[in-house]
């Protein structure tokens, strides 16, 4: 009896609790990695570029059971001393994927270099050549022409509106040492009207000749060239966190939209964009990062859409940038600021529609920008561009005609002209390939400056980002545009002027990056 109870003993010293009674290890959720398609310019509502968004939840741990002092499990020594390891390993993870966020996409072009001598050449230099090619129809209740909606402005027509090569030597942003660098960008296309600077290649303008069946009773070269943006540029690492500074032809630093095809939301654009700021100025510019939240863009300029011009004047464009600590908000403030007088040096193209399809141009007037963006979450986001513009000393129709059927509403010789503009957008990202977007914006031209014909403008407008492949896009879009006050919409031969309050346009271009 006794030699039973002591083999008893014997067999149950050492081992431990009940084995289903230890609580289970903890086991981290699998990272979840949403890609954010790019979007466009911007301050952007889906800026153009947005990084890989990471969401590392807090690891998944199961409530410990209650046991009545279960034994102690032996802790193995070598799994201590790992551990800082495996924390330190997702850190380098999470920097890769940092690092990889701010890699440029590249297209066929750069592609097809890889690997060649002419391939490393560039990529040691820093140089990338990229573009691509836009294509649209739009479909529209007027006859002839949808102006003032643009920049499809062609009723029931097919243009290749933008074929866009960019050439750039990047700034080395990582390097703790001074970087320098150039961009050009050169477009063929049906936009080039829109984009032209007063006094540069605007011989494409004046080669018109009577039409009675385009507005104004004229007809312009409906493709031209543009070099939209050339600079020099360079970057200087330790002022405040980073400052790059450029020189040359730019763009307008805030919007929503952009003159380029690829980084504006919809194929049609805002009466806010369109007829509200400028698109470029020859300036010297310097963006400088403050910190994380704070960032700017301050140039000097010689105006508004202007090269080397007799109706140039010395100006202030500048925008001040704040981002929350998530980057989920963002406001923006910018303003193009002169003398904002009318300069009667050079007014407008002489019997044409016009440069820039305005009745008294565009080229000193001042404009105040506010641009709010706010993501939900990954998949909404919602952004908010309010704009405020004026001119003073405007030629009134009496001066210089009616342009369009256009009657600039002031009583003298000489007025002050002034407009104001609200356009709010929702994307909604339903999946990798697909985004929907509505736009529904207010614009009032109060004296018909802006688009020849004065009221309110409602309109809005939806549409779809259809991206089966990185380098292939297809964006159709509808839209209703309506003003009560005038009829500036579906121009007529026989009046030279709209009959209509109201415009109904379906259209979709087709995008092709190379």
């Amino acid at each position: 009896m006794l030699d039973l109870f002591c083999l008893g003993v014997a067999m149950t010293v050492g081992q431990a609790g009940n084995p289903a009674l230890v609580p289970p290890p903890e086991y981290p959720r699998p990272q979840l990695v949403q890609q954010v398609t790019p979007g466009y310019n911007a301050p952007t509502l889906v800026a153009q570029g947005k990084p890989v968004i990471s969401v590392d939840p807090a690891p998944l741990t199961l409530p410990a059971l209650r046991v009545a002092q279960p034994a102690q499990l032996p802790v193995d020594k070598k799994d201590v001393k790992d551990a800082p390891k495996v924390e330190e390993k997702k850190e380098e993870e999470k920097k890769e994927e940092e690092e990889k966020k701010d890699e440029p996409t590249t297209y066929f072009f750069m592609k097809m270099l890889d690997g060649t001598p002419l391939g490393k050449t560039l990529e040691d230099r820093r140089i990338s050549i990229s573009g691509w090619t836009q294509m649209s129809y739009t479909g529209s209740s007027a006859d002839t022409v949808n102006l003032p909606v643009v920049w499809n402005d062609r009723a029931n027509r097919f243009l290749l509106q933008q074929h866009w090569l960019t050439i750039q030597k990047s700034l080395d942003t990582e390097s703790k040492c001074a970087s320098y660098g150039w961009r050009l960008d050169a477009m063929f296309g049906s936009d080039y009207r829109f984009l032209l600077m007063r006094g540069l290649f605007n011989s494409q303008l004046l080669n018109s000749k009577p039409n009675a069946n385009e507005p104004g009773g004229f007809e312009q070269n409906l493709y031209g060239f543009d070099l939209p943006q050339f600079y020099v540029n360079a970057y200087l690492p330790n002022l405040f966190e980073g400052t790059e500074i450029r020189a040359g032809r730019m763009y307008t630093p805030w919007g929503l939209e952009s003159v380029e095809g690829v980084t504006t939301p919809l194929l049609s654009r805002s009466y806010a964009f369109n007829w509200s700021p400028p698109f470029f100025h020859m300036a010297v510019a310097v963006l400088p990062k403050f910190n994380k939240n704070w960032s700017g863009q301050f140039m000097v300029a010689n105006g508004n859409d202007v090269f080397f011009d007799p109706s140039q004047e010395l100006r202030f464009v500048g925008a001040l940038t704040w981002k929350s600590d998530d980057e989920n908000d963002s406001v923006t403030v910018a303003t193009s600021i002169g003398r904002g007088k009318f300069n009667a040096g050079d007014p407008f193209n002489p019997a044409t529609n016009g440069l820039q399809s305005e009745a008294a141009g565009r080229n000193n007037m001042n404009a105040f920008d506010l641009v709010y963006t706010h993501k939900f979450n990954d998949c909404f986001s919602y952004g908010l561009e309010a704009i405020y513009g004026y001119q003073t000393g405007v030629p009134t129709t009496n001066v210089v005609g009616a342009v369009s059927g256009a009657m600039i509403k002031t009583n003298a010789n000489s007025g002050t002209a002034h407009w104001g503009s609200v356009a709010q957008y929702f994307t909604y990202k339903w999946s990798d390939k697909v985004s929907t977007i509505f736009r529904g914006e207010i614009f009032d031209d109060f004296e018909g400056q802006r688009t020849g014909y004065e009221g309110v403008y409602y309109a809005g407008t939806f549409g779809v980002q259809y991206k089966p492949k990185d380098w292939l896009w297809i964006r159709p879009e509808i839209r209703y545009d309506y003003n009560g006050d005038s009829t500036p919409f579906n121009f007529s031969p026989t009046t030279g002027a709209g009959t209509s309050h109201h415009v109904w346009t379906a259209a979709a271009d087709l995008i092709i990056r190379w």
